[in-house]
């Protein structure tokens, strides 16, 4: 087997499952299980928040050692699921090496979701969580609404590779302008709830509990850098609220004078 090829595998898999939210210990196992199809090869693999590195000692070459920078993240589950399957038959020879570098590549075109569901999950999240926090149904209704605007608007930022973090100032601040909106037009007694309701779409639950569970496997640098990276997506949603909230208290403030 060829050992670059095998490191290449190895490297293609850990990246679709980094990139799709898999914790850092899953990653590094997926991937010593497929080196260690090489044979005795002493297979080594790291991965941190957005890189990869695997090494492997081959007999005839020395020790070889490949690195790769992996890409932003999203959430799903499903390609975690499907590179797992895949790395487990392919350990248990199921399939040849040539085979599962078709699979991956064709899991790693795969799309998230389709527009039209990642809006319409934006609206029901934002709805239920109103709900939850008894809100009424206007609060509900506007959460929705909320929601699917917001979905809409957080879509067209991704397709213009607005930076991470911006992408979360610029969330909070559109759920809070559109709640304060429906607040305006009476169809909400309550904005606070819908704009909570409505940034629920954005909060970083995944980034925050893979953080945990990496710190207990002891992964304390992925660890670590997750939890900052999930204040910071906190923080900037926050303060994208808060910009509108202090602004809309503003405008009362002035209209009150006049």
């Amino acid at each position: 087997m060829d050992d670059n090829m095998l490191l290449n595998l190895a490297l293609d898999a850990g990246e679709i499952m980094l990139a799709a939210g898999a914790e850092t210990h899953r990653v590094e196992d997926t991937m010593e299980r497929i080196l260690s199809m090489g044979g005795n090869n002493l297979p080594e693999a790291i991965a941190f928040s957005n890189v990869l590195i695997v090494s492997i000692h081959s007999p005839f070459s020395g020790p070889l050692t490949m690195t790769r920078k992996a890409p932003a993240r999203s959430i799903d589950f499903a390609k975690i699921c499907r590179v797992n399957d895949l790395s487990r038959r392919f350990t248990a020879g199921k399939i040849p090496i040539e085979e599962a570098y078709q699979q991956l590549y064709t899991i790693y075109n795969e799309p998230l979701f389709s527009g039209f569901w990642n809006i319409i999950s934006y609206s029901i999240v934002a709805a239920t969580f109103t709900l939850m926090l008894k809100g009424s149904w206007g609060e509900s209704l506007s959460a929705l609404l909320t929601g699917f605007f917001l979905g809409f608007f957080m879509r067209f930022l991704t397709k213009k590779k607005v930076p991470y973090f911006l992408t979360s100032l610029f969330g909070g601040g559109f759920a809070a302008f559109f709640a304060l909106l429906c607040y305006t037009m009476g169809l909400s007694s309550q904005y606070n709830l819908v704009i909570v309701g409505g940034i629920m779409t954005l909060l970083p639950g995944v980034t925050l509990t893979n953080a945990i569970r990496d710190i207990m496997e002891s992964n304390f640098l992925s660890g670590t850098s997750k939890i900052l990276e999930a204040v910071l997506i906190a923080t900037s949603i926050a303060g994208g609220v808060g910009i509108i909230l202090s602004c809309y208290q503003g405008i009362l403030f002035l209209l009150g004078g006049m």
